[in-house]
């Protein structure tokens, strides 16, 4: 028997829009987490707490969305309050701690992948990722943030 690449998926979250609806970055990241699940059922760490213009936590309505696409209610855990990346996958990891999980696949964005890997090292979470695709549109603007976050990763060290 082939064994599995990864015992969770974790989810990391982006903007709800004040409406009640996914961002664009959200709706790809909910679209690659399904598909992955759907090949490999794992448990679903849904990461993302509730920004100031959000009607929602954002790990709340990615369970509520994976849901409606036939994901079970048992199988997506809710972490809805975390405010960045370090504090998803830190407290990613006391979820998995709990549960006895120890390989995680994190879906992302294309351009958030390999700064969200190295958060996972730094806590000790053997992990893969899987990066989204975005928009060519935001290309500067999503590079440009995330070259921010990498100093600001750097700087925490």
């Amino acid at each position: 028997m082939k064994q599995k690449p990864y015992d969770v998926i974790i989810v990391l979250g982006a903007q709800v829009r004040p409406e009640g609806v996914a961002s664009e970055a959200l709706q790809r990241r909910l679209a690659l987490a399904l598909a992955h699940y759907q090949q490999c059922p794992a448990p679903m760490i849904c990461c993302g707490g509730k920004g100031s213009r959000e009607p929602m936590a954002e790990g709340d309505f990615m369970c509520g969305w994976l849901s409606a696409r036939g994901v079970p209610g048992h199988i997506t855990i809710s972490e809805n309050t975390s405010r960045n990346t370090d504090e998803n996958i830190k407290n990613a990891k006391a979820i998995m701690a709990k549960r006895g999980l120890r390989f995680a696949l994190v879906v992302t964005s294309d351009y958030h992948v390999k700064r969200s890997l190295a958060i996972c090292r730094r806590y000790g979470i053997n992990a893969m990722g899987a990066g989204s695709a975005s928009l060519p549109e935001y290309y500067v603007k999503n590079h440009a943030r995330e070259l921010l976050a990498w100093v600001k990763y750097y700087l925490r060290l």
